[in-house]
């Protein structure tokens, strides 16, 4: 796997800062009149440290997407703060850095993915960005390269799978070299093959390239790797920590209307039976060692 030199010398500062975020959903009625607000995100305050892998929990209509569209200025705050690298979202000055620097990969990739080709749709960003044609194919095939999909650059999407094409798309976020990657339930369409296609591809920008994470997701197997985990409910933030932290509380998150993996159910129930199983399983090699000590 080739690294993009861009990457390198990643200081751990706030890439990402919320500040009592608070955002409104207003309903109006033919005449324009207000019917309702729903407060989709309510007092919200996180931070994100370059190079983190930050997974952000929550059952639908948790407010966790209406988050994410917040970090790439997609929406606004109705109160509160976003700063990306510093700036803040609110100032239209801003927005085309903001959008540059935190990338938004979305759950459909038909819905982003708008090339013919996989090579020319992965360099349409650069392309829309002034990046010199040279500089374009090597990103390009930087990116493609890093998400596995290299050897596809001359298919047709339509000829992809489900994880395939979001891999195109998440090249084509790559492209564009942006410091941090916000994706919004990318996995949602998506098979289980497809699904750890993803996964792993966007281990690899955190492990080897060293961009930000910022996955938004309601299925618990894919946070196992996190540096942490935010969990949101109504609006707000509930629970944060590490996953193995977030794991230990399974009538928690139970309350939350959120499953746990199959392995950390297994040795909850085992643990409550009155096996010695610390808290916290978060793999199947670590529940068969803990029952190893168990003999």
């Amino acid at each position: 796997m080739k690294i993009i030199p861009h990457f390198f010398g990643v200081r751990k500062m706030e890439i990402v800062k919320t500040e009592n975020l608070t955002f409104e959903y207003i309903r109006r009625d033919e005449n324009d009149n207000v019917e309702g607000i729903t407060t989709a995100v309510d007092n919200v305050s996180i931070d994100v440290k370059q190079g983190e892998f930050i997974a952000i929990l929550g059952h639908n209509g948790s407010g966790k997407s209406t988050l994410a569209k917040h970090l790439n200025a997609i929406l606004f705050p109705t109160e509160g703060t976003v700063w990306v690298n510093g700036l803040d979202t609110k100032d239209l000055d801003n927005l085309w850095t903001v959008r540059n620097t935190a990338g938004m990969v979305f759950q459909n990739p038909d819905n982003q993915i708008i090339g013919q080709i996989v090579e020319e749709d992965v360099g349409f960003g650069p392309e829309n960005m002034g990046v010199p044609t040279k500089e374009i194919w090597e990103r390009v095939e930087e990116s493609l390269k890093v998400v596995g999909m290299y050897e596809y650059r001359k298919s047709s999407p339509n000829r992809l799978s489900g994880g395939q094409k979001q891999r195109v798309s998440i090249a084509g976020v790559l492209a564009m070299h942006p410091k941090c990657i916000v994706l919004d339930e990318p996995t949602a369409m998506l098979d289980p093959i497809g699904r750890k296609e993803v996964i792993d591809a966007v281990r690899g920008l955190n492990d080897v390239e060293k961009i930000t994470i910022i996955l938004i997701t309601h299925n618990m197997d894919e946070i196992v790797h996190a540096d942490r985990v935010f969990v949101m409910d109504k609006g707000h933030i509930e629970m944060e920590g590490t996953p193995r932290e977030i794991f230990s509380q399974v009538e928690r998150l139970k309350e939350l209307r959120l499953c746990v993996p199959q392995v950390t159910e297994i040795a909850y129930e085992l643990k409550k039976r009155g096996l010695p199983i610390p808290a916290g399983i978060l793999t199947i090699d670590e529940l068969t060692e803990a029952l190893k000590k168990c003999r």
